[in-house]
């Protein structure tokens, strides 16, 4: 179960109680993703990945996830660049239909995946760094 996900300068902070221990997990958000990488939680590594991804100049979604047949919770999930794949055309469906706004998928390749190991901690098991678009960096003052 987990506690709290904290970032302070640049450190991820997550707190939590795992089979009655509280263990507390740091890691460096300046640091790039490598696999292997390990995290409290699937929380904690969405943190992370939220705050690398702010300072390269991307966003992040959730593209996967999977469920244990077990007991249905979360046991990988597939973290990615917002421009990862492509819109869906009609052509599925059969059916024309008329877009708002232009999409923002690229098909971009960048992403981690994650996956909970037996004694609940979450592990990076695939990075994938480049992207196929620009990167944007924010204007803004990051501390």
């Amino acid at each position: 179960m987990e506690i709290e996900t904290l970032v302070e300068d640049k450190i991820v902070t997550t707190e939590s109680i795992v089979g009655g221990e509280t263990g507390v997990c740091e890691v460096d958000t300046s640091q790039e993703p490598y696999e292997g990488m390990v995290f409290e939680s699937e929380n904690a590594a969405r943190v992370f990945y939220d705050e690398y991804a702010k300072q390269e100049g991307f966003l992040t979604r959730i593209v996967s996830s999977r469920k244990s047949e077990h007991d249905g919770t979360i046991i990988s999930r597939r973290l990615a660049c917002n421009k990862e794949g492509f819109n869906l055309s009609s052509q599925k469906t059969g059916q024309v239909k008329i877009r708002k706004r232009e999409s923002k998928r690229e098909g971009c390749m960048a992403m981690i995946l994650v996956k909970r190991e037996k004694l609940g901690k979450w592990v990076v098991t695939k990075f994938t760094r480049e992207h196929n678009h620009p990167l944007v960096i924010s204007s803004k003052k990051v501390d």
